[in-house]
């Protein structure tokens, strides 16, 4: 039995027939990257294989080619190379082979027995080989010496049911690489197909097993699921079969949890409307994914019963970050997400002086920063409102960016050298008093004068101070 499939998805029904598929498989055999590969290695058997087939059904297809071959990977290395071929030595001891030719990378592998991701044993036959693939869609194969396709588990049936099924038994497939469970979300939900449910099933009894993989699979195939046309349904099948504590436990505390007067949404379903919202670009999505995991742990309720997240974008912040250097993201990746992260709750009704802050405080993630903004507008709010606030600001940032174009642009008229001159020594109260410059240049631009600042500087430093705690009068008891 299978779940329903989201009718009418454009990502996962076919848009060639099986005849048009054949055909652009045909024409991609006399490319000339495939012929000089398939010159090279005659006249071993040669199969396109996994998502170059499964690619072949659609309009577009990914440049990079899997084939699959007879020969070993040493056999392939020795030919290719002595042919003058530019060869990637990075996972020869796993039986493949990387091959660049023409800009395209090839990756050939040898036919291999079904067994665990890091057993390889050869196999001497593509059906074998194919036996031991994660799904039937994906267990295709295009042979480029007769142009026949092999389909022994109906994958490409399976293709235009728009359905993920395992080959053979999904428990084996999965216990022999448990990545094959997120990559099943990938290909099903997040993709817009159903799954099999003996394969849910399975995934479900298997999810423990995510636990053995390392960070950086689990963190790429994430990524994948972010990046497919449905992200929230998968990252609600994530949550469904019991894999959140082992990918995003951040998440967790957000289900069910309940927010204001607005939204519409619990903590966790706003997360996932937000991520359907967003762009198609990876920092945007990692963003909402984080944005608001500060929640559940800033809750207050105000004496009119209505419930706050103060500084929630403070605590999702350091959530994010923990979270994603867990997941060995790159120190650029993780700034990047963090500042749409922290800042997300700046308005877009926040005046010139506002946008200076966040030119700022965002710097090169400003535009980024303005198109979360737009998948994370409140359902509350009425659209021709929230347009208002946004036209707003893009005119106000406009106005901003054209003045930037001068020279002088975001310099301070006073500098510490002058404050020195003052008699104000370097340290920390010299950077407090420009600091304190800053945010008056920012607010008021005229007032960016070497003579004003100064005449701030000495009135600041004749006013009255309050005593400091330690030098306050001791009250009597």
């Amino acid at each position: 039995m299978e779940r329903s499939p989201q009718r009418g998805s454009p990502s996962s029904k076919p848009t060639r027939s099986r005849s048009e598929a054949c055909e652009a498989l045909r024409i991609l055999a006399t490319s000339p990257h495939i012929t000089t590969l398939t010159s090279v290695l005659a006249p071993a058997e040669l199969f396109l294989v996994g998502g170059t087939v499964r690619d072949a059904f659609y309009d577009t297809s990914d440049t990079d080619l899997d084939l699959a071959t007879n020969l070993t990977a040493n056999e392939i290395h020795a030919r290719c190379v002595a042919q003058g071929l530019r060869v990637i030595d990075t996972g020869i001891q796993h039986g493949t082979v990387l091959i660049v030719i023409h800009g395209v990378h090839i990756e050939i592998t040898t036919f291999r027995q079904p067994a665990d991701r890091n057993t390889q044993v050869t196999a001497s036959t593509i059906e074998t080989d194919l036996s031991g693939r994660d799904f039937t869609l994906n267990s295709v194969a295009y042979s480029l010496n007769t142009g026949a396709i092999i389909d022994p588990w109906r994958g490409v049936e399976d293709l235009e049911r728009c359905v993920v099924r395992s080959v053979g038994n999904a428990a084996t497939r999965f216990s022999e690489d448990p990545l094959r469970i997120l990559r099943m979300i990938r290909f099903g939900d997040a993709q817009g197909r159903s799954i099999d449910e003996q394969t849910l099933s399975a995934a479900r009894d298997s999810v423990h097993l995510i636990s053995t993989l390392s960070v950086e699979r689990v963190r790429n195939e994430i990524e994948e699921i972010l990046m497919s046309p449905h992200p929230a349904n998968g990252i609600r099948l994530l949550h469904a079969i019991g894999a959140l504590p082992l990918t995003i436990p951040e998440l967790i505390p957000a289900v069910g949890f309940e927010q204001n007067k607005y939204h519409i949404h619990d903590v966790f379903e706003h997360t996932l409307s937000v991520l359907d919202r967003t762009p198609l670009d990876r920092v945007l999505r990692w963003a909402a994914i984080f944005h608001d995991t500060g929640k559940p742990h800033t809750l207050s309720v105000g004496a009119d019963g209505e419930r706050h997240f103060y500084s929630h974008e403070v605590v999702s912040d350091a959530l994010c970050k923990e979270r994603m250097t867990h997941l060995r993201f790159s120190h650029e990746d993780i700034g990047s997400v963090r500042a749409i992260v922290r800042h997300h709750m700046r308005p877009l009704d926040c005046g010139p002086a506002g946008v200076r802050r966040l030119i700022r405080d965002l710097g090169p993630h400003l535009a980024k920063w303005r198109l979360f903004k737009q998948a994370d507008s409140s359902p509350t709010i009425p659209q021709e409102e929230f347009n208002v606030s946004a036209q707003g600001f893009d005119t106000l940032l406009a106005a901003e960016q054209e003045k930037m174009t001068a020279p002088s642009y975001g310099r301070l008229a006073v500098t510490g050298d002058d404050l020195r001159k003052e008699g104000i020594s370097p340290g920390p109260e010299m950077g407090k008093i420009l600091r304190e410059l800053a945010e008056m240049v920012i607010e008021d631009p005229s007032k960016n004068s070497k003579e004003l600042l100064l005449q701030f500087v000495k009135a600041r430093d004749t006013a009255p101070r309050s005593p400091s705690p330690s030098k306050a009068p001791k009250k009597k008891v």
